[in-house]
């Protein structure tokens, strides 16, 4: 004799098809605001080794003097130890008074300038 099983518990295909479809939905608007953040970290960077440069270049300021010129490669390195992260395109210079730098990350199209007292600006 053959028995019956009345009480079968799970989950029928059109309710998978279902949850599947809105775990779908839900991934998909992810997505365009995880591009937003990813931009902004980005640009984050960029700024942040361009106020590190500044920085850098006061204390460089402090040893040789405000008149002196300061750029990327005279504080990079072992001396004054500024590195620029990957991906970043800086460039920097002048004396105290009158220095001025830009900074972009590669996958960014913001580019953030600073000027003589630390201000940063930006420009797209």
């Amino acid at each position: 004799m053959k028995t019956r099983i009345n009480d079968q518990n799970g989950f029928t295909l059109i309710e998978l098809l279902i949850v599947v479809g809105i775990i779908g939905i839900l991934a998909g608007l992810n997505f365009s605001s995880h591009r937003q953040f990813k931009t902004r970290a980005y640009d984050t960077d960029a700024k942040s080794n361009l106020q590190s440069l500044f920085l850098t270049c006061k204390l460089y300021w402090n040893d040789n003097g405000s008149a002196a010129d300061c750029n990327v490669n005279n504080v990079s390195g072992t001396s004054y130890g500024f590195a620029t992260s990957a991906d970043i395109t800086i460039s920097g210079q002048g004396a105290e008074s009158g220095f001025s730098g830009t900074a972009t990350h590669n996958s960014s199209t913001t580019t953030f300038a600073i000027n003589s007292i630390g201000t940063v600006s930006q420009s797209n």
